[in-house]
């Protein structure tokens, strides 16, 4: 009979251990979790069936899958029907992203065609000759820093081409990944780098810069007065280009509108906040409007679902360009153009343990799919 006992517990053991045995965690219908990516996106599956419920409509999942919510699609440039280039008025409106051409940023990837040839010292000056380097590398070697440009380098914060030294994340890191705000054919194009991080949090702000002739009737007892972002304390404050932001002479820009901070951009995904004007095409995106307000927008009963302060991203500064550089840009071959969706865009890219999280250039290269396979190889080399 003690043998009997003991085979019993021994199974039971054994049954015990299968079932917590694995990365998995249990209970998830039958849905494997081996990284944060995939528990975020089996959370989200389930909020969006609980709210379908809620509202009682269809239960299913259906439609709601990871690649539902994650995705980038490439811009075409021409028409697929009669094969004409599109007009840039059809390709460069507010929402679309411009994904950096890794062979315009890092020395080491140019193409050879795209270097050009340098003259010669002989015979243009003494001093020019005296200079001469007694050891000259051929002209199409792809290491000659001098055919990035510097002054594109220092628009988005580079002083210096991304090194191989730096390994592929950290020069995916620093290829900018910009979101397209405006296009005007008098002032230029305006956009925010959505990939440089400064270093703050939005509660690092005095503030003072951020309160209301009303405060004070907001004050607690002892005149204490909660900040006036406390939802938005422990968001990061991110850099947006090496221009100036929008100041008093920029009235048009919707941070200036709704009671907005003029030295502050923001973007959001919540239709219900101040000022703000939508992204045409954005996946859901919206530039401008009142921080603080925003504050009890994002609790608006016609939402969906309520917002988050993750459903928000502030930038100071901007990037800008000047009527027609920008498209010249892109027919130069500096920028890819594409749609992305908000979830990767605004996903957190914070270092999860001892796990570095994706940079947001390689994963919307790599949603792009195959035909971009090539740029993504370039710095990771193929796997």
């Amino acid at each position: 009979d003690e043998d009997d006992d003991d085979d019993e517990e021994e199974e039971e053991e054994e049954e015990f251990d299968d079932a917590d045995s694995g990365s998995s965690l249990p209970d998830l219908e039958g849905s494997t979790i081996s990284n944060i990516d995939d528990l975020i996106g089996f959370a989200q599956a389930k909020a969006r069936a609980k709210a379908k419920d809620s509202k009682g409509g269809d239960t299913t999942i259906g439609g709601g899958t990871w690649e539902d919510e994650n995705w980038a699609k490439a811009v075409p440039r021409v028409d697929e029907t009669t094969g004409e280039a599109l007009d840039f008025d059809d390709i460069l409106e507010g929402g679309v992203v411009l994904i950096a051409n890794p062979a315009k940023f890092c020395s080491d990837l140019v193409d050879e065609d795209d270097i050009e040839e340098k003259p010669k010292g002989k015979g243009s000056s003494f001093l020019g000759g005296l200079f001469d380097d007694p050891f000259p590398q051929s002209d199409k070697n792809p290491n000659f820093a001098g055919s990035i440009s510097l002054a594109l380098l220092a628009k988005f914060g580079i002083t210096l081409p991304p090194s191989p030294d730096l390994g592929p994340d950290r020069r995916a890191d620093l290829l900018p990944v910009v979101l397209l705000m405006d296009r005007d054919p008098v002032k230029g194009c305006q956009a925010v780098l959505m990939n440089r991080r400064t270093g703050n949090l939005m509660g690092d702000l005095p503030p003072s810069i951020f309160e209301t002739t009303d405060a004070s009737d907001n004050a607690g007892d002892g005149g204490f007065s909660p900040h006036p972002l406390s939802a938005f304390m422990i968001q990061p404050l991110w850099w947006a280009g090496s221009s100036p932001g929008g100041n008093s002479m920029d009235e048009e820009n919707p941070s200036n509108r709704g009671g907005g901070l003029k030295a502050i951009d923001m973007v959001h995904a919540c239709p219900y906040v101040n000022g703000s004007v939508p992204l045409a095409k954005s996946d859901g995106l919206y530039w401008g409007g009142n921080p603080v307000q925003a504050q009890e927008a994002m609790k608006d009963g016609r939402l969906e679902k309520p917002l988050s302060g993750f459903d928000f991203k502030f930038f100071i500064q901007t990037t800008r360009w000047l009527p027609s550089q920008l498209e010249q840009e892109i027919k130069d071959g500096t920028w890819y153009v594409a749609t992305v969706s908000k979830e990767v865009l605004f996903r957190s890219r914070d270092r999860l343990g001892a796990k570095r999280a994706k940079p947001l250039w390689t994963e919307i290269i790599e949603l792009l799919g195959d035909e971009y396979k090539h740029i993504r190889d370039q710095l990771y080399g193929e796997e």
